[in-house]
């Protein structure tokens, strides 16, 4: 899991961290962390979506660029971490709704056993967000598209188009390896080079095409073809 912490104090930046790296040893997490010490660090360093940190410590009150036009910019990106406000009072409660920040952490106030559920909840949030979307982002664009909602994906010259829902597609740039890693514990598998399919939209297979329940058909590579069906009996299997 992925924190990022954006104060434009030293001390404090190091303070959230060791508070947070105590807690997910406590609990058995494993995270590691950015450090930024501005608003503007922050947006240019994460300015790719896979990039995004799952959860976001972000100072209100910092010179130049604060916190709350930080938290508007990265929501207006498509940005979808957890933003937690690292702040020295309550006035920032009514932007915290407006970005839909996860909670507030009032610097000197907020007791460690308020800390600690703030940050486990956010982490929750985080897992489970991760579980069920795939964020993609492509000329300016950014998806964040239901897993479940996925048929394919295809690949022509490294631009990646996902197809999904009624008929609709989005292109972006990525690899199909970090795909195909990040979805496969998802009933993803690969049945050619160029397309990642979910295994429960398979109706048929043969060495030459895979046919989906929505009737299209996808050439089949003969080197994927055995995988392909350990991966339907599996899922067959499972009784789904």
């Amino acid at each position: 899991m992925k924190i990022a912490i954006c104060d434009d104090d030293e001390k404090e930046r190091l303070q959230c961290q060791e508070k947070i790296e105590a807690l997910a040893a406590e609990h058995g997490l494993k995270v590691e962390f950015d450090l930024y010490s501005n608003g503007r660090e922050l947006l240019f360093k994460i300015e790719d979506v896979e990039n995004y940190a799952d959860i976001i410590y972000l100072d209100m009150n910092m010179d130049g660029m604060t916190g709350e036009d930080a938290a508007y910019r990265l929501r207006e990106r498509g940005c979808t971490s957890e933003l937690i406000f690292f702040t020295v009072s309550k006035d920032y409660v009514t932007s915290a709704f407006d970005v839909r920040a996860f909670h507030y952490v009032i610097k000197g106030n907020t007791p460690d056993y308020k800390f600690e559920q703030i940050f486990l909840s956010a982490a929750r949030a985080a897992e489970e967000k991760n579980k069920e979307y795939i964020m993609c982002a492509g000329a300016g664009e950014y998806r964040n598209i239901e897993i479940r909602s996925i048929r394919y994906f295809s690949v022509l010259k490294r631009i990646v188009t996902v197809h999904y829902g009624a008929g609709e597609e989005f292109s972006f740039y990525s690899t199909f390896g970090k795909i195909e890693n990040r979805l496969k514990e998802y009933g993803f598998v690969r049945v050619h080079r160029s397309y990642l399919v979910a295994v429960e939209m398979i109706r048929m297979i043969s060495f030459k095409e895979v046919v989906l329940q929505t009737g299209e058909v996808i050439p089949t590579g003969r080197v994927y073809y055995a995988e392909v069906k350990r991966a339907m009996d599996e899922f067959s299997e499972r009784g789904a």
